[in-house]
């Protein structure tokens, strides 16, 4: 739809007699613009899911979006609720709640498979949560809470004493409960809402999503954070997330493990109450915005710009989509562009959706996340930005390192309207990176000319001296690690040498240890982030591949092996996804840390620079300009009533894929209800893993299995159903 904003933008240009206001103008462009990208409409997506027995789930979305599934997520059925925003989903058996848009309730005594509505209030409800199957509370707008004491069919205001929005409500039993909203809102209850009282949080950001567990809270904020209540105060938990995405849904165990997701679709679990975290693989390249556990094993979470609802039945070490969904890529040329070498990308330090782009001499911003961008300078000496950076304290001053040719650092202390000369003529680099700001110390940057040892500039390239005394041939790239100024990397090389070198300092220049040597004379790019500062990635020119430590390039690993590896980026809300592209159209995309890649054309040639925004939004900088990633999942529905047919017979299929490396899925059918076993043995029989022990009713299931850990060969999986035992062999294939 970038063609119809346009044109549509044309048109009121043009008719110089509109009496719409600019607001107006503005106003509608943005409705445009937000009902259709590319010619496609938004897919509708959801904002909740529940499900009461780890077998019904339940997603609520926009537009009426209701999916449903009975055999635990594997497959969805669809259920139109006509046009309502639904914004909360809970159940209990099958009862089922939904808050809504208009002030109205949905209700379904049947597991969500038909619904009566009930219109409670004029304000949007935000959040719903029952206590017990008569016991419920909703919360909404302009400090809404409402009660029920029958099941939802009546319901009582309760006076919240904010007149905040609430987003999210949760209650630990009958008597204690909270709920949180804008401007860093947290009230509480003690006695089932009769009263509610404010808490005094450490911030004024919205609060998205809360959970209760005895007396510990978790909520989750708008700018990359969580806070925590212990039971006597609160603090505050920075997720490091340098694009400060939401954290959006929070799933709390016990008051030590809890689970949260957000930004482009990473989700992080902790054990230790918030002490420390770990990242979960997970297939989704789109925001999460919900997060729900039935147990320690079974969870789901959805996403609000696709219908792919991904599932775990192992507390999260495989998630996976559901069944037959297609996952597409394609690439939208954002803005053109040529002259493009080195890496144009940069942040803005505070305004969360505005990037950079160094192009030639030229300079563009986006404001919308890379959908639409303005020239906004034009750089005045050299012909090519290899390099473009803004302060961290002082958006005004921006430096650019410029082409060979020119030789040049150029600076601007007026958000690009003058520029001058700060470094330079001098010998830089024809194809690298030779400048870097440090993200670690406001106004301290490195740069790198050829056959000279390092300079450095305390005061952002207003003067420059010597450190140490490595003298580097043609330096590709610098990169400072995160939360150590003294750690930087090197990347050295000269085309055509045969041979690339990495090198690396741990007293901010002063010594360099060669760490790294790769055939493929070039390191273009290395890559850290702030996520785990011991992780780094790097590219090789012509066949070295890519290469990973997670240890700062004491030790290496080859995950790629594609020739002319150029551009690199991870992800800067989740570091299990890593994505590169090479001098030429293809970029390879993972979300497992690297273990497998995904290639996808853009369709331009040859990679420059490449921002991993978020795992929801990737941007290429290619010879024709700025590419951004579209990511289109294909969800199948499937017809209700064959869902919940029984099956005719105990069936144990053959697992996919086989042979398997290290995750495969096995499904299975029951006639009955009946205590469910199904175990992995080795070829000697000893058991080696217990995918399922519990009560389970007649139907269709699938498992995931994780072999990670254990050693190629034949394996068997054998279920118990009753009086029934089938088994069947795989292959774990490493």
């Amino acid at each position: 739809m970038i063609s119809a904003y346009n044109f549509i933008k044309k048109r009121i240009e043009e008719d110089k007699t509109t009496r719409l206001t600019n607001v107006l103008v503005q106003m509608f462009l943005i409705f445009a613009l937000l009902m259709v990208i590319d010619g496609n409409v938004f897919a509708a997506g959801f904002n909740s899911l529940y499900s009461s027995d780890g077998i019904v789930v339940i997603a609520v979305g926009d537009n009426g979006n209701v999916f449903r599934s009975s055999n635990g997520g594997a497959g969805f059925a669809s259920y139109p609720q006509g046009s309502l925003n639904l914004n909360s989903v809970y159940a209990i058996n099958s009862s089922v709640w939904i808050a809504a848009g208009s002030g109205k309730i949905l209700i379904s005594s049947n597991s969500g498979m038909t619904y009566t509505t009930n219109v409670v209030t004029s304000e949007t409800l935000r959040s719903i949560f029952f206590a017990d199957a008569n016991t419920g509370w909703v919360v909404g707008d302009n400090g809404t809470i409402m009660k029920t004491i029958n099941g939802g069919m009546n319901w009582n205001s309760q006076n919240s004493n904010v007149t905040s929005h609430l987003f999210s409500v949760k209650f630990s039993d009958p008597l204690n409960g909270v709920a949180c909203g804008s401007g860093g809102k947290v009230i509480y209850t003690t006695d089932g809402g009769a009263s509610w009282l404010p808490h005094s949080t450490p911030t004024s950001e919205n609060l998205t999503a809360v959970d209760i567990k005895g007396n510990k809270i978790i909520a989750t904020g708008e700018r990359g954070f969580i806070i925590k209540f212990n039971g006597a105060s609160w603090s505050m938990i920075d997720y490091k997330i340098e694009v400060k995405s939401e954290v959006k849904g929070i799933s709390m165990l016990d008051e030590n493990t809890f689970y949260t997701c957000g930004g482009g679709g990473f989700i992080r679990k902790t054990v230790d109450g918030g002490a420390s975290f770990t990242f979960q693989q997970n297939p989704m390249m789109g925001n999460l915005v919900d997060i729900h556990f039935y147990d320690a094993g079974k969870g789901w979470a959805v996403s609000s710009k696709n219908n792919a609802i991904i599932r775990t039945t192992d507390g999260g070490n495989l998630w996976s989509l559901p069944t037959g969904t297609a996952v597409n890529f394609s690439w939208t040329l954002k803005q053109s562009g040529s002259g493009n070498i080195g890496n144009g990308f940069c942040l803005h330090p505070f305004n969360k959706k505005t990037i950079f782009v160094a192009m030639g001499k030229k300079v563009y911003r986006s404001v919308d996340l890379g959908e639409n961008w303005t020239q906004i300078s034009t750089i005045s000496a050299g012909q090519s930005a290899h390099t473009f950076f803004v302060s961290s304290v002082d958006s005004n001053y921006w430096l650019a390192s410029m082409d060979a040719s020119s030789g040049r650092v150029m600076r601007s202390t007026n958000y690009g309207v003058d520029w001058s000369v700060v470094w330079g003529p001098g010998a830089l680099t024809s194809y690298g990176m030779p400048l870097i700001a440090d993200q670690n110390v406001p106004n301290q940057v490195y740069l790198n000319p050829d056959n000279s040892v390092l300079l450095k500039s305390t005061n952002w390239g207003l003067n420059w001296t010597n450190v140490g005394t490595q003298v580097f041939r043609s330096p590709d790239n610098i990169t400072i690690a995160w939360e150590n100024p003294n750690i930087i990397y090197s990347g050295d090389g000269v085309t055509g040498s045969g041979v690339a070198e990495l090198f690396k300092t741990t007293n901010g220049g002063i010594n360099w240890t060669l760490v790294h040597t790769v055939t493929g004379s070039e390191i273009p790019f290395t890559v850290v982030t702030s996520l785990d500062p011991k992780l780094s990635y790097h590219t090789c020119w012509s066949s070295g591949g890519v290469w990973k430590s997670t240890d700062m390039w004491s030790t290496f690993s080859q995950v790629a092996t594609t020739s002319s590896a150029w551009a690199a980026d991870i992800s800067k809300d989740d570091p299990t996804a890593i994505a590169y592209g090479v001098y030429g159209s293809n970029v390879y995309i993972s979300t497992n840390s690297g273990q497998n890649f995904t290639s996808t054309p853009v369709g331009s040639s040859p990679e420059a620079g490449m921002l991993f925004y978020d795992r929801g939004n990737l941007f290429s900088q290619k010879g024709g300009g700025v590419y951004k990633l579209n990511i289109v999942y294909d969800v199948p529905t499937y017809n209700e009533d064959l869902s919940i047919e029984i099956p005719k017979q105990y069936r144990l299929y053959q697992n996919y894929p086989n042979p398997f490396n290290p995750s495969t899925s096995i499904k299975y059918e029951i006639t009955s209800a009946v205590n469910v076993i199904l175990k992995v043995f080795d070829i000697a029989g000893k058991e080696v893993a217990s995918l399922v022990n519990e009560n389970q009713k007649p139907g269709y299931y699938s498992v995931d299995f994780n072999a990670e850990g254990l050693s190629s060969g034949i394996y068997f999986y054998t279920l118990y159903a009753g009086d029934i035992t089938l088994s069947n062999k795989m292959i774990l294939l490493k």
